[in-house]
């Protein structure tokens, strides 16, 4: 019983992992091909690098607001030197987050499940 119950959350925990995944490769494969020229109707990686010029604060007053963390996140991950950006910005977003999340709703349903059992004896 014990041993199908961790097969099961093992389960469920994989297809929450897979559903970003998923909307990642739609994202991927329906987004128009990227590019670091500036171009007068879309953002492209242009803004990225360059402060978006299309941001203005009546349109995107989030983009004002967050610019700042934007730029301490990449400042943080620049901390080794510009040879490591990619390497610790793939280990940060790519590793460590995705085993934080896997971890914490491991136990979120681990806990749920204990909760069940709890209340089934109580009122057994």
């Amino acid at each position: 019983m014990r041993v199908a119950l961790g097969i099961r959350l093992l389960l469920v925990l994989l297809l929450l992992a897979l559903l970003p995944v998923a909307f990642g490769v739609y994202v991927n494969e329906t987004s128009p091909a990227p590019t670091t020229a500036r171009l007068a109707g879309r953002c492209t990686r242009y803004c990225e690098a360059h402060a978006c010029p299309h941001a203005t604060r009546a349109n995107s007053p989030a983009y004002f607001r967050l610019r700042p963390l934007y730029d301490a996140t990449v400042r943080g991950l620049m901390g080794g030197g510009r040879q490591w950006y990619a390497a610790v910005n793939i280990g940060f977003y790519l590793v460590l987050l995705p085993l934080l999340l896997l971890w914490l709703s491991y136990g979120v349903l681990r806990n749920a499940v204990l909760i069940r059992q709890l209340k089934a004896r109580r009122h057994a």
